[in-house]
């Protein structure tokens, strides 16, 4: 019966992600890409080139027990809807990612950098490819369920095999019965962990070590904390659009800011604990349609070459600077003058916001550039509306 009832849930996921991938196949042009089932899982990824720093990868902390120089941390996209919350494990995280997607919505993607650590982790949802970005110059394993096409071409170009549930099921993704009777959708119901992970790992002959570059670059974990001056920080409050606010509050007894989504604190269901971090990047980036002309087609495309943001630390916070560039390259954090601003050593929480949202951004209910916040987009501690997600 048990194998029945596994063999039954894994046929769910694949018929729902398949619909889901054809989905977002559909909404594009590129009919040159190659299937999904092209990806060959065994083949290293090309980049990143050179040794691994000897340190976590993700805090810049000091290496930590049962973690070794050159072990690859785990990044796995989950859903960030309001109907699909409380999410499970990104308390346990040690960076967590930001980003829009389609229909005003967005996707975090969470890093581990141990990847025999994670937590229950979910819902996993697909992979977009302004994630990817940011998880493969660390040489991440990605753990997700189906991807955008666009998301899969830039797999497919670096030859960079994942954890993904449209081919593994059962075998790296555990599906919550009790969370569908309680009324989420059923592709909002999949979860992973630590075991379900290494199983995948094992099974598509995926390296656990390799050359990896770190997430920041970060000033000595030795150090004292660098604190910014530019302003007080307390408080923080931006849109990533009129369905997805965010505002973060720093608690000073834990010295770390604490995350709200959609005007309610971002709570782990896991541990019963609000989202937490010492530091908070909030980057803005040109967003726009991947094809413009075709009115089905609402995927984004972030330009993440350079651009401009700010940086809170300790209840303060700094305008920076920001480069990326290809998809290879490490996010590189500047001041103003466009010097290296190292980042202080712990958890993190990065935004990426459209540069057409900047003006939602508030420290402490003011504006950093002094004019009044965008009056229709600037409630960030509002009710979000309704909105749809697709893959």
């Amino acid at each position: 019966m048990k194998r029945i009832i596994a063999f039954a849930l894994a046929l769910c996921l694949m018929i729902c992600l398949g619909a889901c991938q054809a989905e977002s196949t559909a909404s594009t042009e590129d009919s040159s890409a190659p299937p999904s089932s092209s990806i060959t899982p065994n083949i290293s990824p090309e980049i990143p080139s050179g040794p691994a720093p000897q340190l976590n990868l993700i805090t810049g902390a000091p290496l930590g027990e049962g973690l070794a120089e050159g072990d690859r941390p785990v990044a796995i996209l989950v859903s960030n809807t309001q109907s699909n919350i409380p999410q499970r494990g990104l308390a346990g995280a040690d960076a967590l990612f930001e980003m829009v997607t389609e229909g005003g919505i967005t996707r975090l993607m969470a890093l581990y950098a141990d990847k025999d650590a994670v937590p229950q982790t979910g819902p996993v949802r697909s992979a977009r490819d302004q994630h990817l970005q940011f998880a493969m110059p660390m040489n991440s394993i990605i753990v997700h369920i189906g991807a955008s096409i666009y998301a899969e071409n830039l797999l497919n170009h670096y030859r960079y095999a994942t954890v993904n549930g449209l081919y593994l099921g059962t075998t790296s993704f555990w599906f919550d019965e009790g969370r569908q009777n309680a009324g989420y959708a059923t592709e909002h119901c999949w979860f992973t962990d630590a075991g379900l992970i290494a199983a995948g790992i094992e099974k598509s002959q995926i390296a656990t070590t390799g050359a990896s570059q770190q997430l920041f670059d970060f000033i000595p974990y030795d150090s004292a904390p660098v604190i910014p001056e530019t302003g007080d920080a307390a408080e923080v409050s931006f849109s990533f659009s009129d369905v997805s606010p965010v505002s973060l509050s720093f608690d000073a007894e834990s010295s770390r800011y604490l995350k709200n989504a959609f005007g309610a604190p971002q709570m782990d269901e896991l541990t019963g604990t609000q989202l937490a971090f010492d530091n908070v990047l909030i980057l803005f980036a040109p967003v726009a349609l991947k094809s413009p002309e075709d009115p089905n087609n609402i995927v984004t495309d972030f330009t993440l070459t350079n651009g401009t943001g700010y940086y809170c630390y300790g209840g303060k916070y700094r305008a920076v600077r920001w480069v990326k560039g290809n998809p290879e390259d490490a996010l590189h954090i500047l001041d103003e003058d466009g010097s290296v601003l190292p980042i202080n050593v712990g958890k993190s929480y990065v935004a990426v916001v459209g540069t057409e949202w900047e003006g939602t951004l508030t420290f402490n209910g003011v504006s950093p550039t002094g004019a009044a916040p965008d009056a229709e987009t600037a409630g960030a501690d509002g009710e979000a509306g309704a909105a749809t997600e697709q893959g």
